[in-house]
């Protein structure tokens, strides 16, 4: 059994796929939407936060336990936007993806304990700049 998790922030607004399997204990905060696609899987004591931007999260991605997708960066660039993940990625367990703009591409596993600074685009990407 797991302890409580506290939610910290407001609550984003979410569009979430009937097919998607996510944790209870999983943390959706923000400001900005939220949208994950079908059969993803979200596992416990993730955070995904929107405040510097939307997160768009493909189809049939997993997401590990205790990442953390739209960290506000730690370089005070001011760089806005979100976090695009594409299709069928593994974002693998206590990774951080921080928020700017960043666009993971189909496919692509980032590994155990990786840090994705803002603004970063790795794997096969073709997403329009425009949809963050």
């Amino acid at each position: 059994m797991l302890p409580p998790v506290a939610q910290h922030g407001p609550k984003a607004p979410v569009k979430l796929s009937s097919t998607l399997v996510i944790a209870d204990s999983a943390i959706l905060t923000g400001t900005h939407s939220i949208i994950i696609m079908s059969e993803s899987v979200v596992h416990p004591r993730c955070r995904l936060e929107s405040m510097a931007g939307s997160l768009l999260i493909g189809k049939r991605c997993i997401i590990h336990e205790r990442t953390h997708i739209g960290a506000i960066p730690t370089t005070g660039d001011g760089m806005g936007g979100g976090v695009t993940i594409g299709d069928y990625a593994t974002i693998e367990a206590t990774s951080v993806i921080e928020a700017g703009g960043t666009q993971i591409g189909e496919g692509t596993v980032v590994g155990i304990g990786a840090r994705v600074g803002g603004g970063a685009r790795i794997g096969k990407v073709s997403f329009p700049r425009s949809i963050l």
